[in-house]
């Protein structure tokens, strides 16, 4: 018979989990919230901000603006959980889910994969819209625009490069209108400047 194994207490491991845990932490927060853009949109401005670890933060009042310096270290950042996120510089964001709103200054490449999604960007370099009941909002140009899926609305006050729509009833609007290939694989949609 062989008798039965104490338990082996690990000091070591404790002490090097919380310095570890801190460490990460502080790298996966590299995107900052900033308040930017609460006039945009349908309806009053955001009520609270999400912060890199999506705890809400009400904002008492519209003065109550966070005062943040430009992350650069914002290179591939996913939000997946419903609320009100207020997001600077971002090379790659990829909202998924449903019930989000984001507010940015600068996006390169911005992938949402879910429904009545809302983004307000003043740019947006590469747009890709899987999903239904989504609004892309931009001041700049968008250099190409794919959208799959049903009744989106993608509007941008610049041009847009090229835009591919594969799906029905969608409205891409660019005040400058569309510079290279559109192609239509639906019906009901409405690609090019605004009416």
């Amino acid at each position: 018979m062989v008798p039965p194994r104490r338990a082996v207490r690990r000091p070591f491991a404790r002490i090097v989990a919380v310095p570890v845990a801190v460490a990460l932490v502080a790298a996966l927060s590299a995107c900052s919230p900033l308040s930017l853009f609460a006039n945009w949109g349908a309806g009053p401005g955001p009520s609270a901000s999400k912060t890199a670890e999506a705890r809400p933060t009400p904002t008492r009042s519209p003065s109550a603006t966070p005062s943040a310096s430009a992350t650069p270290g914002c290179v591939d950042r996913v939000i997946s959980t419903a609320g009100v996120y207020n997001v600077e510089n971002c090379e790659n964001l990829t909202i998924s889910g449903s019930d989000i709103k984001v507010t940015a200054t600068h996006l390169g490449t911005l992938t949402i994969m879910g429904d009545s999604l809302q983004v307000y960007a003043a740019t947006i370099g590469a747009l890709d819209v899987k999903g239904s009941l989504n609004t892309v909002q931009t001041n700049d140009g968008i250099g190409a625009i794919l959208v799959t899926g049903d009744r989106n609305t993608i509007t941008c006050h610049a041009g847009v490069g090229s835009a591919i729509v594969n799906g029905d009833d969608n409205t891409v609007l660019a005040d400058g209108g569309v510079d290279g290939a559109v192609q239509n694989n639906g019906q009901r949609n409405t690609i090019g400047g605004q009416p």
